[in-house]
């Protein structure tokens, strides 16, 4: 088990590393490497990516009946076609068409992802595991976003092109690795005869069990708050330090990749500090840590610069101290609480609850901010509280998920 564990990290990482590092670049791939305008570039990947969303459904039940492992050799296998057919865009529907495919592969490892874990895992080394995915993750991102300062000095398109097909590479290798890991049932990792105590109405799988389970539905809206809290942290950072309090970017860029850093490197030691501790509390320590961040950030238009620099680097260090805390705790407890023989399609009910809202925060948070800062910041920290009363009622409903410590994590 050890083994298969290493090798679906190791296909993971490949995964997470090559999807951060093309997130920054995708803009500046359209543009420069294809020649289209900036508006009809993020306009088309956005829609792409809106598209896909409505895959969710079918890659759920998909694995309910194939199993993880299938899915997500076949989900690098998209994505690989994907990005070998970037290079040969140039219109916005073409964009679209790609991005949608994309999108799709995308589906299928989120929706497989957190299911594989569990039956590679025992109890809350599950929690480390997807901490690790995280790391790598962001690890991405950073270099991704690190890297573009060498983009004004690249100017032939072939440069953008290797890119796509050295990320297409990375599809290529992680699917072969995938494809090394045996069939696995979902009695693997002793979790299920635990969670069937606490399902005994919802034995059969089916969208029905799904969504007629309450407390796991529940759990999914209520983890709605942290993925907003997640998708709004630096959202509108760079608008409102030049807008409103009319400082200088770097302030911005710091508190961003401070944010970065601190994932990167706490990660991985902050949930080994939590794995004595319920998920409940976890939860809530990171509702309670978003909901203080977004307060002290109330007051940035009243309180000098340097002030609200000081508050801005500040709460960027909490903000990602609770995206830590709450997403390889979330997604593992989600994965716990899904009613036996529907994992897939519980699993892609819980990916809305990460994909609503960051497809909503743009718009969300454009209408708020030209209402007022203060009014931003309010909300948001109002949405993280209310989380807190609602993980102690799911507490009592969820308990294999959310009450039992581990007695032990693997390392």
């Amino acid at each position: 088990m050890r083994r298969n564990r290493r090798i679906f990290l190791a296909a993971t990482l490949i995964d997470a590393l090559g999807s951060g590092l093309w997130m920054p670049f995708a803009l500046l791939f359209l543009v420069h490497g294809q020649g289209m305008g900036l508006v009809e570039a993020g306009t088309s990947l956005s829609t792409g990516a809106l598209l896909a969303l409505v895959t969710g459904p079918a890659t759920g039940a998909a694995m309910d009946r194939f199993g993880p492992r299938a899915l997500l050799v076949a989900g690098n296998l998209v994505r690989l076609a994907a990005f070998c057919a970037y290079p040969l865009v140039h219109t916005s529907w073409q964009v679209i068409v790609v991005s949608v495919v994309a999108g799709f592969g995308d589906r299928l490892f989120w929706t497989c992802n957190a299911p594989m874990v569990t039956r590679l895992t025992e109890g809350r080394e599950a929690d480390r595991v997807l901490a690790t995915q995280s790391v790598g993750r962001f690890a991405g991102a950073g270099l991704g976003a690190a890297s573009t300062a060498v983009l004004p000095a690249i100017t032939s398109p072939w440069a953008f092109h290797l890119l796509a097909y050295a990320n297409a590479a990375s599809f290529a290798v992680a699917a072969v690795l995938m494809g090394l890991l045996p069939p696995l049932s979902r009695e693997s990792g002793g979790r299920t005869g635990r969670k069937r105590r606490f399902h005994v109405k919802v034995a059969s799988g089916g969208w029905r069990a799904v969504l007629g389970d309450r407390p796991f539905m529940g759990f999914c809206v209520t983890h709605m708050a942290f993925t907003l809290a997640s998708a709004s942290k630096f959202a509108v950072l760079p608008i409102v330090v030049r807008d409103l309090l009319h400082g200088p970017q770097w302030i911005a860029g710091t508190a961003i990749a401070l944010g970065t850093v601190v994932v990167v490197t706490a990660q991985r030691p902050i949930i080994a500090r939590l794995a004595g501790r319920s998920r409940t509390a976890a939860l809530i320590g990171a509702a309670v840590l978003f909901s203080g961040c977004f307060a002290l950030l109330i007051p940035l238009e009243i309180v000098p610069l340097q002030v609200a620099t000081g508050l801005i680097l500040v709460t960027s260090l909490g903000f990602s101290v609770a995206e830590a805390m709450f997403g390889p705790t979330g997604t593992a407890a989600a994965a716990a609480a899904a009613p036996p023989g529907a994992e897939g399609r519980a699993s892609a009910i819980f990916q809305l609850s990460w994909g609503l809202p960051v497809a909503l925060a743009p718009g969300l948070l454009a209408v708020m901010l030209s209402a007022s800062n203060a009014l931003t910041w309010s909300v948001l920290a109002l949405t993280c509280a209310a989380a807190v009363p609602a993980l102690l009622v799911l507490r009592r409903t969820l308990p294999a998920a959310l009450r039992e410590p581990s007695p032990s994590v693997a390392g």
